[in-house]
């Protein structure tokens, strides 16, 4: 789903999606100039990827169980950039043998531009960092997934699917 964010919302946007616990701050840029609706599509191919991988593909193929919020602006060069928020599942961060940070931010840079991937420190202050930008003529662009409770996360033990590539 797609949303202009006008200025006066900004806040509204920052409380709702602060109340998620979101697992991965990442930052896209492309190698050349492209038109934002490309650099979404990198971002989405990126994400199906992921979920491939720590879920199976036939779990990504029922439907993608990454949530996020990805907003898109032009720099003022033109060329567009976005930071999203991502919440991945049953997977635990603090073990690398469930997901490799260095592994993902090298991959996707390779896709096409250069990529920034880390744990938020701060949740408000990342997601207002991603309203804020997107204020300045860009869009949110919210997965169809994305829960509309406010900690949508099981109290399940972790569930990474097996053998899934860590590198």
């Amino acid at each position: 789903m797609r949303i202009a964010v006008e200025p006066g919302v900004r806040e509204a946007w920052t409380s709702y999606l602060a109340q998620r616990p979101w697992d991965l701050f990442l930052t896209l840029t492309s190698e050349r100039r492209t038109h934002p609706e490309a650099l979404h599509k990198r971002f989405r191919y990126a994400v199906h990827q992921i979920s491939n991988d720590l879920y199976g593909r036939a779990a990504t193929r029922r439907s993608c169980p990454i949530e996020y919020v990805n907003g898109v602006e032009r720099h003022k060069s033109g060329w567009p950039h976005s930071h999203a928020l991502v919440r991945l599942p049953d997977v635990d961060l603090d073990h690398r043998d469930q997901f490799s940070l260095e592994h993902w931010q090298r991959w996707i840079t390779e896709t096409g531009g250069w990529c920034w991937l880390s744990r938020p420190r701060n949740q408000e202050h990342t997601v207002s960092y991603v309203t804020k930008y997107v204020v300045k003529d860009g869009e949110l662009v919210l997965s169809d997934n994305l829960s509309p409770i406010t900690d949508p996360r099981p109290s399940l033990p972790w569930s990474v699917r097996p053998g899934a590539n860590v590198a």
